[in-house]
């Protein structure tokens, strides 16, 4: 494939909520455009889009991918996201890395919490957008509905461009505003006519709703407009391009995926009037506190790698071209990494379907595999630019399992399979548990999860996962009395003799030091030589916990006196001697268990603002209070994480997936005596059986 100048090239990525139609409306694209000859079906799994097995299964984007298309002797690069919350970190760098965004809304069920999510994304990349109110051919479509639902939710910018011939079942084109002709689609064939006599007045009230917006986004014609109380043609056709680009105007239009209605429409809008990326708002670029601005003419070659997944030739990683252009043959430097990549060959991709290049302008999508270090996220360039891309930050896991190989085989093969999976998601964390030395797994959801476990089972390697260990700790409330710490043992030959008397206080929840120890000896009861050794023995009794096995926090040791031997006292036998005085004074200091409070954010659609309250309330969580966030509302509560292990799974069920949450560790709190002793009792039983 031949290269195409940048002017001829727009990148288009496709956000929404989970089960809008984004793939479908994707799909639709490659089909007018001829890219592909039959229509691509998620429920039939013809999909050119969702090929992972994973998406197959349960007929939802679960990965970005991004096919290539033309169209009026323009290349369209089309990037496809993924709706559910768990996914959506690939939804943001794609957008990120995008010159021009359609935002699909439901024609039956207006924006939800992921459209706003995505909104989200779409605003801190500043890139131009249009909404899209897909599925007008559905029962109980309601653009005008959807329309004010927009406008109230996400921006009063939002204004349509399109007007709906036909409603349901008798959707069969729009009138466009800006034109102000009628476009039939029958079989596929769009057909311009003129504009019927019922919809005139609604066309005329949409455009003057469109000449205020477009007023507001230039001064002359903000000044313009204030005097002469209108716009003419001529300012409407030069004000208009620039209010998209400038993503003061959003653009509302309505299309059908399943039956082509309106794709053309969406396709020619896209080529006129979204920017290429010659006219893309730069990329910033950052290099600890510097930060720069990159155009696509920077003669420079820089990228950014927005994606990476398995092929039969190894992984393959999908970037942006953002400055400069790259031959077919060569290698880059990864800044992110520090460290030079060869390539053999560049490709552009439909889906899994890879088909060779010769080099790529700024501003193209392309491929290149077997890359040794580079991750999604990274910067890729010359070697004389030392710059990041800042593609936004990647959220930290809210769901988090332990991952347990079932058989030796499988632990031998497990850290690197998982580390292959690792790799191509940024937003999954793999790491090792100090406390409990399990190995975890976090991610955005349950569902982001299991995907990834199902991946390691394609790759053969089969593990159990379990609710990680809750990291509870121990503390005291009482101040205990004067202690003996002794250990004593003669068995022949030098024996082993040290002798302290401590005594423990608690710390205040919030103190800085979870551990004060104050030397409080005199005349040399123990040689200063061996008091380390005490302080030693008492920090390594507290990191294995006294009543249940848990770390404890929030106490002072004061050493006050104590007896060594000349000949059989060593630092081992201080060291034991510290250990054994810190667990009787604990028990003699009125021990309790803590359990870590997290701070929990839901947000939900109001209707299930009860709801949300009750669970949270059953799962001894205080509630907050709620913000109000358009038709949403945001509950905000505190609640041990004990209780929200599986929150995910239970917000799915809830909500019917129409509900976002986000946790944050906030303090430790005493565990209610009945449930301590459970978990004291269980723990006690698990010390017997080891």
């Amino acid at each position: 494939m031949s290269k195409y100048e940048s002017n001829k090239i727009r990148n288009l990525v496709i956000v929404g909520q989970r089960g809008v139609g984004k793939t479908s409306f994707a799909e639709a694209m490659l089909f007018v455009t001829k890219a592909n000859t039959r229509l691509g079906s998620v429920d039939d799994e013809t999909s050119t889009f969702d090929f992972e097995p994973e998406e197959q299964k349960r007929h939802s984007t679960v990965s970005t991918s991004y096919a290539w298309s033309e169209w009026n002797n323009h290349k369209i690069n089309v990037i496809d996201t993924p709706g559910a919350s768990d996914f959506m970190n690939d939804s943001r760098i794609s957008v990120a890395v995008s010159d021009g965004a359609f935002v699909l809304v439901g024609a039956t069920d207006g924006v939800q919490v992921g459209t706003e999510k995505v909104w989200e994304f779409v605003n801190d990349a500043g890139i131009a957008r249009s909404v899209v109110i897909t599925g007008m051919d559905k029962e109980r479509s309601n653009f005008n509905q959807v329309v004010k639902d927009v406008q109230e939710t996400l921006s009063r910018n939002c204004v349509p461009i399109h007007i709906p011939i036909g409603n349901e079942a008798s959707f069969k084109g729009m009138v466009n505003v800006i034109t102000g002709k009628a476009l039939i689609f029958e079989n596929g064939v769009m057909t311009e006519t003129s504009v019927p006599s019922d919809l005139v007045d609604e066309m005329e009230a949409a455009r003057e709703a469109l000449m205020e917006i477009i007023a507001e986004s230039d001064e002359e014609l903000t000044d313009k407009y204030l005097e002469e109380g209108t716009l003419s043609e001529d300012d409407m056709a030069r004000g208009f391009p620039k209010a998209v680009r400038s993503g003061i105007l959003t653009p509302i239009m309505c299309a059908s995926s399943k039956r082509i209605v309106g794709i053309d429409e969406v396709l020619n809008f896209a080529i006129e009037f979204f920017p290429s990326p010659v006219d893309r708002i730069p990329f910033r670029a950052v290099k600890g506190e510097d930060t720069i601005e990159i155009k696509h003419d920077n003669s420079v070659f820089t990228g950014a790698v927005f994606k990476t997944f398995s092929t039969d030739i190894g992984t393959m990683s999908i970037f942006r071209i953002i400055s400069g252009s790259i031959g077919s043959d060569g290698g880059f430097t990864n800044v992110t990494q520090d460290r030079k990549e060869r390539f053999s060959q560049l490709y552009v991709l439909r889906g899994k379907k890879r088909d060779n290049c010769e080099g790529m302008n700024a501003g193209d999508i392309g491929a290149v595999a077997k890359l040794k270090l580079t991750l999604t996220g990274d910067t890729i360039a010359d070697d004389s630019f030392s710059h990041v891309f800042d593609l936004g930050k990647t959220p930290e896991p809210i769901a988090i399992v332990a991952v347990h190989p079932k058989s030796k085989a499988d632990e031998d093969k497990l850290g690197s399979k998982l580390n292959d999976i690792v790799t191509e998601d940024p937003a999954l964390k793999l790491w090792r548990d100090i406390d409990s030395s399990e190995l975890l797994l976090g991610g955005m959801g349950q569902m982001h999860l299991d995907v990834a476990i199902e991946k390691l089972k394609r790759g053969k390697v089969e593990v159990e996962t379990t609710l990680p260990r809750i990291p509870y700790r121990e503390t005291i409330t009482k101040k205990s009395p004067v202690t003996e710490g002794k250990h004593k043992k003669q068995s022949g030959g030098r024996g082993q003799f040290g002798v302290c008397f401590i005594e423990l206080e608690p710390l205040p929840a919030d103190t800085a030091e979870p551990f004060i120890f104050e030397d409080k000896i005199f005349g040399g009861a123990i040689p200063k030589q061996w008091i380390p050794s005490v302080e030693k023995g008492i920090r390594d009794r507290m990191s294995r916990g006294v009543i249940a096995g848990y770390p404890v926090i929030n106490v002072k040791v004061a050493l006050l006196d104590g007896k060594y031997h000349d000949v059989d006292s060593s630092d081992a036998a201080f060291q034991m001697a510290g250990s054994k005085g810190f667990q009787a004074a604990v028990k003699n200091a009125n021990p309790v268990l803590l359990e870590p409070i997290y701070n929990l954010e839901v947000t939900v659609p109001q209707e299930y603002m009860g709801t949300i309250m009750g669970s949270i309330t059953s799962k001894r969580g205080r509630p907050l209070g709620s913000d109000q966030k358009g038709k949403n509302v945001v509950v905000k509560a505190q609640v041990p994480l004990a209780e929200i292990q599986k929150y995910s799974a239970d917000l799915e069920s809830m909500t019917s997936g129409r509900g976002t949450f986000n946790i944050s560790m906030d303090h430790y709190e005493r565990v209610p005596p009945e449930i301590a002793t459970k978990i004291i009792s269980s723990a006690k039983m698990e010390e017997e059986e080891e």
